[in-house]
């Protein structure tokens, strides 16, 4: 469907399945109507009522828009939207019945949402006071995705059972109990909504309560499928496999079921049938990964990230490069034939397993790769002595003995890549005065959603 085709002229909620919350003691419950100035990150709208700041989950900037306030705050006011009164011609209709869950920017123009993540991200980087961008130069910009929809490379979801009939579901946002039903999702593929669908049919027909979640996984460059099942226990398993693997082998495209148990994080994945890997190909680039690694979710999008890094490294001329939280070694890998020795440090024993699985693959004899956490190997990464640092960290950001130690060996550049505007920023004022910001850009690996990857470059100041 077209997105001009979906633009509405007033929207009631009030049937849409929305967030249970309980109001804070003493706050009678109470609707209003604000005006949406911005959406914020992390994708909350924000309006004044009588000056004061209100916290909605939606509404486009411009839109008039009725709230129930929930909660007061201590310099603001926490709501949930009920109705758009006066819509804005950026809103459309969304694909997904479940896209709160989702991608709650499916309810807005693609060209609105890119233009409302640069937003964000320059904010970001004047509330922290980055010094970007530099004298002469240009606010951070946003990469597009090449796809907005059907270009997420996996999908987790919740089975529930205890109802009269069993679904498929994602918990609501910012709730532990409250789900809604998915029967299909436009961020995915054909292939594996309709690897969705037969699951549907499984639970209904053949419930097995012990199975908790289900996770399809699919390489972009072959279109294989792998599903993983989560089981309380290894009889769950055992029953998936007698009763379920008759249909799910038929389905097209399926290579391999996994099983994991949920109590035991640790544990090496049950083969239940197939494969249990995927394997993306790059050019000359042949990367594998298993039900627990991760990977980008975007590939087409991580190839535009590669090329800008391969850009910088010719610019570099690196000898020797530092992959830190390297994965299954996406960016070793891509970025090896740039230098003469690469470093790669990672913790997660399902990567390191197929990053030396990559290794062999790849015939790359310039890898190195050194298995554990990245703040308990800097006496390694010290004596390499990298020229060029390329980092990947969770969430979280670098831990701040990271960049003590970064600041002290003799680095030309750092190549950053966060997948959190907030804890980037942080980061990169934690670097200066010997590092500072050249170049920041975001790439939208997650579009229709309110998250986004940033990548920066960093040079040394003197």
């Amino acid at each position: 469907m077209p997105e001009e085709a979906g633009r509405l002229r007033k929207t009631s909620l009030a049937l849409n399945p929305v967030i249970s919350f309980v109001p804070s003691a003493g706050i009678k419950l109470r609707a209003m109507e604000i005006r949406i100035e911005k959406i914020v990150y992390p994708g909350r709208s924000l309006g004044l009522y009588e000056r004061q700041v209100v916290f909605t989950d939606e509404g486009l900037p411009g839109e008039l828009v009725r709230v129930e306030i929930l909660a007061k705050r201590k310099n603001f006011l926490e709501a949930k939207t009920v109705e758009i009164l006066e819509p804005v011609p950026d809103r459309i209709e969304p694909r997904c019945s479940h896209y709160r869950a989702c991608s709650p920017y499916q309810i807005m123009t693609y060209e609105l949402e890119t233009k409302i993540k640069s937003g964000q991200l320059a904010e970001i980087l004047s509330r922290f006071k980055v010094p970007y961008p530099p004298a002469g130069g240009k606010l951070p910009d946003l990469v597009p995705s090449p796809q907005t929809y059907g270009y997420r490379n996996k999908i987790k979801l919740a089975v529930v059972w205890q109802s009269p009939q069993p679904f498929l579901a994602y918990h609501e946002p910012g709730s532990q109990t409250d789900l809604l039903p998915v029967e299909n999702c436009a961020l995915v593929s054909s292939e594996a909504n309709s690897l969705l669908s037969a699951f549907k049919e499984l639970i209904e027909t053949s419930p097995l309560p012990a199975i908790s979640q289900i996770e399809i996984r699919q390489s972009f460059s072959s279109r294989a499928l792998l599903a993983i099942l989560y089981s309380e226990n290894k009889l769950g398993l055992a029953e998936a496999a007698r009763s379920w693997l008759p249909r799910l082998s038929a389905q097209p495209g399926l290579t391999g079921v996994a099983g994991l148990l949920n109590r035991d994080p640790g544990a090496r994945p049950t083969p239940l049938y197939g494969q249990l890997d995927l394997e993306e190909k790059f050019g000359k680039v042949n990367l594998r990964y298993g039900p627990e690694c991760f990977f980008q979710v975007n590939p087409p999008q991580l190839l535009k990230v590669v090329e800008e890094l391969k850009t910088w490294l010719k610019e570099s001329k690196p000898a020797r490069l530092l992959d830190l939280y390297a994965g299954v070694g996406t960016f070793s890998f891509f970025l090896s034939n740039l230098a003469s020795q690469v470093l790669a440090v990672e913790s997660e024993p399902a990567n390191v397993f197929y990053f030396k699985e990559n290794l062999r693959l790849n015939e790359a004899g310039n890898i190195n790769l050194i298995a554990g956490r990245v703040e308990q190997r800097l006496k390694e990464i010290t004596t390499f002595q990298p020229e060029v640092a390329m980092l990947d960290p969770p969430r979280k950001g670098l831990e701040p003995e990271l960049i003590v130690t970064l600041k002290k060996i003799p680095l030309r550049s750092i190549f950053y890549l966060s997948c959190d505007p907030a804890t980037l920023a942080r980061d990169l004022n934690r670097f200066r005065p010997e590092f500072e910001p050249q170049t920041i850009r975001a790439f939208d690996f997650f579009p229709r959603t309110p998250h986004l990857e940033v990548l920066s470059r960093l040079e040394r100041a003197d």
